[in-house]
């Protein structure tokens, strides 16, 4: 795949705009994007903007602060976009748009194919990215929404990924608020079985020193009660301990989701068991 060396270019007057320029402005986002360069990823776009990604069975509607949250993945090569074809359509009245064909890989091997829409507007004199309509033409079964209606599994996706995102910018009491009362934590080591009480005087003294922990979610499932009222959920995440498997369980509580249970854990391949096991009994 053959691909534009381009300088990163911030702004763009709407008196050298064309179609050839709007090309190689997109390839050279679609290239700094797949960097992971977050300050460079930003500088492309207005700062309200959103980022739509649009299944047959899913609709996610991503700040940018949400996007760029995901550079991480883009940065360590787990998420890679190969583009294969660029349609770039002229500008009226501060307008223009690009539809761009890709394939989208996880850890090199490619999971589906799509097309970003990325819109492009003037604002005072240059052109920023408004927003970005994405779909899948090719959906991977491991990536497909699991049983349950779209609407709890898109807020709950939405909920436990700011769950996530809430500890790696050490906002203590927004993580703490979505957990119930109730909530137990299950970690790594074996003496780690928190109540909630328990696991806020854990967590307390990082986040004060802002020391917290950042882990991307890679892929979750979801099971639900037939009430509707309880669910669970099996999820995939990047640490700094490698990948870690977590479930957990959230019911809901005057209407509102909170997470109840949350278990930890550290993946070892089978190959390295038996080092594990001896290690372990050191």
């Amino acid at each position: 795949m053959k691909f534009f060396t381009l300088p990163v270019l911030l702004v763009i007057s709407s008196v050298v705009l064309g179609k050839d320029v709007l090309k190689e402005r997109t390839l050279a986002f679609m290239q700094d994007l797949n960097s992971g360069d977050s300050a460079k990823i930003r500088s492309y776009f207005v700062p309200d903007a959103h980022i739509y990604h649009v299944d047959r069975d899913t609709f996610i509607d991503l700040s940018l602060d949400d996007f760029i949250y995901v550079a991480p993945n883009f940065a360590s090569k787990k998420f890679q976009e190969e583009f294969y074809e660029i349609k770039t359509h002229g500008f009226n009245n501060g307008f223009a748009y690009v539809d761009v064909n890709f394939h989208f890989f996880i850890d090199g091997e490619m999971a589906f194919s799509g097309l970003d829409h990325v819109v492009w507007v003037e604002k005072n004199e240059n052109f920023y990215i408004q927003s970005i309509h994405s779909s899948r033409i090719h959906i991977t079964p491991k990536l497909t929404p699991s049983p349950g209606s779209d609407e709890p599994v898109l807020q709950l996706n939405n909920l436990m990924n700011k769950w996530h995102k809430d500890v790696a910018l050490g906002l203590l009491d927004d993580y703490f608020s979505f957990m119930d009362e109730s909530f137990y934590f299950l970690g790594t080591d074996p003496s780690e079985r928190w109540s909630k009480e328990d696991f806020y005087k854990f967590c307390k003294p990082y986040f004060d020193k802002k020391e917290t922990w950042h882990f991307i979610p890679n892929w979750r499932n979801w099971y639900f009660s037939q009430d509707g009222q309880t669910a669970w959920f099996e999820e995939s995440l990047d640490t700094w301990m490698e990948e870690c498997r977590a479930t957990g369980v959230v019911v809901k509580v005057n209407g509102e989701w909170k997470i109840v249970h949350y278990n930890l854990t550290v993946l070892i391949e089978n190959e390295k068991m038996d080092k594990f096991i001896k290690l372990r009994q050191k």
